[in-house]
């Protein structure tokens, strides 16, 4: 018995995850109408970690520590989270599309991703002291968050759909 192996690529499409992908993806950010892979998402999400990085760095790193009672602290806070959510702008258009992909509807998916976002800005406000914070919100966010991965992930419809053509076809 023999046995063959044939050169695996990051996909079984054309386009596998990239640098391009990612920018291409991140940059139909404002596009809610067609499919999207797999691996536009990942390369989009991939290069919004790295933003995510790069901002974290810049306000913790060369930025000077600031006590908490202070008025610049908070204008600090409110910068620093209103520029980790502009970095996750151009995750709206990939998650309408990438549901469309799995042939599901887009509103529940993006009613989870709020689910999510508000989590964690109820998550860190009430670490730093702004208010106590509302039960459950976090712990909701995360579950919230974790049932749009898998969506977002689940395998795709394969061939046309009532959202368009398979992106994936050649």
């Amino acid at each position: 018995m023999r046995c063959t192996l044939r050169p695996m690529t990051a996909a079984s499409y054309r386009d596998g995850v990239s640098l391009r992908t990612g920018l291409r993806a991140i940059g139909q950010s404002f596009v809610f109408r067609g499919r999207s892979t797999r691996s536009e998402l990942t390369s989009a999400l991939i290069l919004i970690a790295m933003g995510e990085v790069l901002l974290f760095l810049a306000f913790h790193f060369f930025h000077p520590p600031t006590p908490l009672g202070v008025t610049l602290f908070w204008r600090r806070v409110a910068v620093e989270e209103a520029l980790a959510l502009a970095l996750f702008v151009p995750l709206i258009g990939l998650i309408v599309r990438r549901l469309h992909d799995v042939g599901l509807p887009a509103i529940p998916g993006l009613l989870l991703a709020a689910i999510g976002v508000a989590g964690d800005l109820d998550r860190t406000r009430s670490v730093i002291g702004l208010h106590p914070g509302v039960p459950m919100l976090p712990t909701a966010g995360h579950v919230a968050l974790a049932i749009l991965v898998v969506a977002l992930y689940w395998s795709p419809a394969i061939g046309v759909n009532r959202f368009g053509m398979d992106p994936r076809a050649a």
